[in-house]
């Protein structure tokens, strides 16, 4: 009877032990700039009209120029090749392309010089495509072609990857961007017929679930912004139950929220809303934007941005998303950035902000920091969860460290990290 009793034991442990290990883990490395300018917002507002193809006609023109198009980027470390050359890719759920700089790209192309760059040839698992690429900025376009290699995100090792290799890159606008290049993780449809990342893991058997999950850190200076947990969830990571709505449309990850408001004004019944954690900004519809400038008493530049007195903090209103019948409160100290002008004086931007033509709410990092949000391919639905206080536990407690690489590749001895957690409870 007992050896009976510690043969089910043993069996039991040996599926939770395989359950674990189906789970994989990516660090997200926040990037800050160690100034927020008001250019920045600028340029990436350019950035983000073009990715949901759209024109942000409220930018001047020399808003197209400046050097840095970012504000707050996430990133992770991917790896690509044999031996392999390894990269700082965004993590971006609004788009579905994986683009990095290639070792082609002319002299004349200075952000892919500044940055690193993919040589096939130095690659024995590399196969020739040849199939033009291009996207389309406000710059410009970001051109190349499409190539087929092996590719390793913190030990998920994806076979026959195919991606894009740039050789142009528009303006100035990807010349000190902390990122290399970009992996896309919104669904198959907006890939254009190419095979994601995130499917090729589901169709190689890489993940024993087709979801990964995301937790975005917002607060605190380290370098360590959040993780990616591939094939699964982390519950000491959120608290309470994971609110699930199903996808209205399976390309970006779009979904129907129930309202948004602000106090007893209602800002949207029924809206459409997408995730993305490629951008910082809450992007609304324009009788949106305007409803919000004047519950929060803020003046707009006539460029889509609007500004607050910076005195007046503590009296803003906070926003309340209702997602699924669960309430989600966007507080000041979420949605306001205290950004530089050229004088170097200090402005407080309203992170809500609009482009000409779009009619959805485009919720980035300032809602996406506050949950943690659970992307489930395979049901075709995106959960939220609401976040324990002690979440960094879950980076701490691996004892990882963040995949940085720097301008030149690294050396190809990868320590790869042992997955899983000795307490099998915080795993579903």
């Amino acid at each position: 009877m007992r050896q009976g009793f510690h043969i089910s034991i043993l069996i039991v442990l040996m599926a939770i032990g395989l359950s674990v290990g189906q789970l994989r883990r990516s660090t997200i490395v926040r990037q800050t700039n160690q100034i927020q300018t008001h250019a920045n917002f600028k340029a990436e507002k350019i950035v983000l009209a073009a990715k949901y193809f759209l024109t942000d006609r409220q930018s001047p023109q020399t808003a197209q120029i400046v050097a840095n198009g970012f504000n707050r980027e996430y990133t992770i470390g991917v790896c690509i090749g044999t031996p392999p050359q390894c990269f700082n890719l965004l993590f971006d759920t609004g788009s579905a392309d994986m683009w990095v700089p290639s070792a082609k790209c002319p002299t004349s192309n200075e952000a892919c010089q500044e940055h690193n760059k993919y040589n096939s040839s130095a690659s024995s698992s590399y196969v020739a495509d040849g199939r033009g690429f291009s996207l389309q900025y406000g710059t410009g376009s970001l051109s190349g072609f499409l190539s087929t290699d092996t590719v390793d995100i913190d030990g998920l090792v994806i076979r026959n990857q195919t991606f894009a290799e740039a050789i142009t890159e528009p303006g100035t606008t990807f010349v000190d961007s902390t990122f290399d290049g970009v992996i896309g993780m919104a669904l198959t449809p907006l890939s254009a017929g190419i095979t994601t990342p995130f499917d090729n893991i589901i169709q190689q058997g890489l993940v024993k679930r087709s979801v990964f999950s995301v937790y975005l850190r917002r607060e605190g200076t380290s370098e360590f912004g959040g993780e990616v947990i591939w094939g699964g969830v982390d519950r000491s990571i959120y608290r309470g139950s994971i609110n699930y709505v199903p996808i209205s449309m399976p390309a970006y990850w779009q979904f129907t929220a129930k309202s948004v408001k602000i106090q007893d004004t209602l800002l949207c019944d029924g809206c459409q809303a997408i995730a993305d954690t490629g951008t910082s900004f809450v992007v609304v519809p324009l009788r949106a934007y305007n409803s919000i400038n004047s519950l929060l008493n803020a003046t707009d530049s006539g460029e889509g941005e609007a500004f607050v007195d910076c005195s007046n903090l503590c009296n803003l209103l906070n926003v309340h998303l209702n997602i699924g019948g669960t309430t989600y409160t966007l507080t000041p100290k979420d949605y306001i950035y205290k950004v530089q002008d050229t004088n170097n004086q200090t402005l407080c931007l309203s992170g809500f902000t609009y482009l000409e033509g779009n009619l959805l709410w485009i919720l980035g990092d300032i809602f996406l920091g506050k949950v943690y949000t659970v992307f489930d391919v395979g049901n075709e639905r995106i959960g939220f969860a609401r976040l324990r206080k002690n979440s960094t536990y879950a980076y701490s407690s691996y004892g990882r460290q963040p995949s940085v690489y720097g301008r030149e590749p690294p050396k190809y001895d990868i320590d790869y990290p042992v997955y899983g957690d000795d307490n099998s409870r915080f795993f579903t």
